[in-house]
């Protein structure tokens, strides 16, 4: 496993060679593709389904690309909206993505997606939850089969929701959290060790995520 720095550094070299608007040029997302693939190849941890413990925790995005490859090099910060972030759950209200964790833990099964987001006026930000839960099967054992259920919008600073709808440009009847039928998606972790995880999602997305140190926003951790 002696190879294993080399190609994390390597890896964490390229990904932060992204030019100054956080995009990347197509040879570096070629090189990032190459090396996730590298560590997916000699991962220390073949089977999360039996060290789910060592999987969970928060984690924060390093770099996200967020379907297939001809999409790579979209910035983790960048301008989208409620509506496509929430499976048309929200009102199409614009925002920016500034960042992304995910938090998942092992006993409860919790599967969460927290975004940092902020009102396009740049005056507000709030957290945007997508809550799920996850299972894994024996036969693919670095398969986490999510299933999210439910969309928060939640504020970071204890104003009310209305503070909160305005500030956003959401109706005063808009919901702030709203339940939904599961879709089922999946997330193989391909590689993970004690700071970094790799996973290549079901609609094309590759993820490379480093661990964060806190206690948790959407769930707790010890």
């Amino acid at each position: 496993m002696t190879e294993i720095p080399q190609l994390k550094a390597e890896l964490r070299a390229a990904i932060d060679s992204a030019n100054p608007n956080g995009t990347y040029e197509e040879g570096t997302v070629d090189r990032i593709h190459e090396l996730m693939q590298q560590l997916a190849d000699i991962t220390p941890m073949p089977r999360p389904i039996d060290e789910q413990d060592k999987v969970a925790g928060p984690w924060a995005s390093y770099f996200a690309q967020f379907g297939p490859k001809h999409t790579a090099g979209k910035p983790i910060e960048h301008e989208t909206s409620m509506k496509l972030l929430s499976f048309n759950k929200f009102p199409d209200a614009p925002i920016r993505m500034l960042e992304i964790e995910q938090e998942i833990h092992h006993e409860s099964k919790d599967y969460n997606n927290v975004q940092v987001i902020e009102n396009i006026a740049g005056t507000k930000r709030a957290h945007f939850i997508v809550y799920g839960r996850y299972d894994i099967a024996e036969e693919t054992p670095q398969r986490y089969q999510v299933e999210f259920y439910k969309i928060a919008l939640v504020g970071l600073e204890g104003e009310s929701d209305d503070e909160l709808r305005e500030s956003f440009g959401l109706a005063p009847d808009t919901p702030l959290e709203v339940e939904m039928k599961p879709p089922k998606l999946h997330s193989d972790v391909v590689f993970c060790d004690d700071d970094m995880r790799i996973n290549f999602g079901s609609m094309g997305g590759a993820y490379v995520m480093n661990r964060s140190h806190h206690s948790g926003y959407s769930v707790r951790f010890s």
